[in-house]
């Protein structure tokens, strides 16, 4: 009996306190799609408008006005919050259609209003843009859920730029075996974007991306005799390969991030694979000569690249994905960055003035077009 009127006692309590934790629970309203994800991303090459809405967690028995700004204010606690740094859209660049939309008695959605990117003609190449488009005020009985009463809006200019074709040919980057300092480099990042026309599928079955190849190999490639061709390997004394099969004819961000202590590789700003590493400091400057597309026997890569770098430092994921497309070359721990953008001659210029330029094997052909983001 004691052992029962124990139960019962416990049963009790757990109501209690059940029923005590559903007070909490009210109808609120809410920015539409930030039940999944308060940022959303937005690429444009000119003028262009997206909807946006408040959505209530119950249809409303009666009309309920919500009123909308952007609240350019919070972007500074986002950039602290999140590691980014956007800036706030140029102030002639956007407009709200309304300030103010209703949602109908028995609906659980507002109208929607336009967003609209009304022109670029201040936006700075490479700059990442941000509007929080919040909900100021309503006209009605239900509360706001504060941790999705802004949805902020992500804005890419999609640049376009021209890319270096791979195809049997490549890049060295002498001047790296002219540098004492870089013999011993204790973190490092490599990143670019890449794109294959084919993989290789046949013996060497591998397709060279970037890096040196040395007693202490630190060689980004696709392939190996023991891999899928269309993965991607960092060659060290730890080998990373990805989880991820990458496919052709499409444009990838791949990078590679070595801390001291972690490898990690990321691909699209996603961190695909990472792995604990002994291998002490890069060696960058003997030994062996920095390629682009090259490595051993030839091992060449069909395809094309854009957006090369070489870092001194480890960036953060919030690092790879604010900067795909284009970097300020001044940036700290930016050792070499060739964007391959040239268009014509057969050397890309290093953009940070180190003079560590990419000079090419051959004549280059150039692709134009290039769209970033895609």
């Amino acid at each position: 009996m004691k052992l029962r009127n124990l139960y019962l006692v416990i049963t009790l309590l757990i109501l209690c306190y059940s029923c005590k934790n559903a007070d909490k629970f009210t109808d609120v309203i809410y920015m539409t799609g930030t039940e999944q994800d308060v940022t959303t991303r937005f690429s444009i090459d000119g003028p262009a408008s997206i909807g946006v809405s408040a959505t209530s967690s119950k249809k409303v028995e009666s009309d309920i006005t919500v009123s909308f700004n952007v609240a350019n204010h919070l972007i500074e606690s986002y950039n602290k919050e999140n590691g980014t740094n956007y800036k706030p859209l140029p102030e002639n660049a956007y407009a709200l259609s309304a300030q103010q939309s209703v949602m109908k008695s028995g609906s659980n959605v507002t109208e929607p209003i336009m967003f609209s990117i009304l022109n670029l003609d201040d936006f700075e190449e490479g700059i990442t843009y941000m509007a929080p488009i919040s909900i100021a005020g309503i006209e009605g009985e239900l509360d706001v859920l504060e941790s999705a009463r802004t949805s902020y809006v992500v804005i890419n200019r999609t640049i376009i730029t021209h890319a270096a074709s791979l195809n049997a040919n490549s890049f060295s980057i002498p001047k790296f075996a002219e540098d004492a300092n870089l013999q011993s480099v204790p973190v490092i990042t490599m990143e670019t974007r890449i794109y294959v026309n084919r993989f290789q599928y046949s013996d060497p079955y591998i397709s060279s991306v970037m890096g040196i190849e040395n007693s202490e190999n630190f060689l980004l490639r696709f392939g190996d005799v023991v891999i899928k061709p269309n993965q991607l390997q960092l060659t060290a004394k730890d080998q990373v390969t990805t989880n991820l099969e990458f496919s052709e004819k499409r444009w990838y961000h791949i990078a590679i991030v070595f801390d001291g202590n972690t490898i990690k590789i990321y691909v699209d700003g996603q961190l695909d694979i990472s792995k604990e590493s002994t291998r002490g400091p890069v060696n960058l400057y003997d030994g062996g000569t920095f390629h682009i597309g090259y490595s051993y026997n030839g091992r060449y890569l069909n395809g094309a690249i854009s957006e090369c770098r070489v870092w001194t430092k480890a960036l953060t994921q919030a690092d790879l994905q604010n900067n795909m497309c284009y970097v300020d070359p001044a940036s700290d721990g930016l050792l070499a960055y060739w964007r391959f953008n040239e268009g014509s001659g057969n050397v890309s210029k290093d953009a940070t003035g180190h003079g560590y330029d990419a000079i090419s094997r051959g004549n280059v052909s150039w692709v134009s077009g290039v769209r970033c983001p895609e």
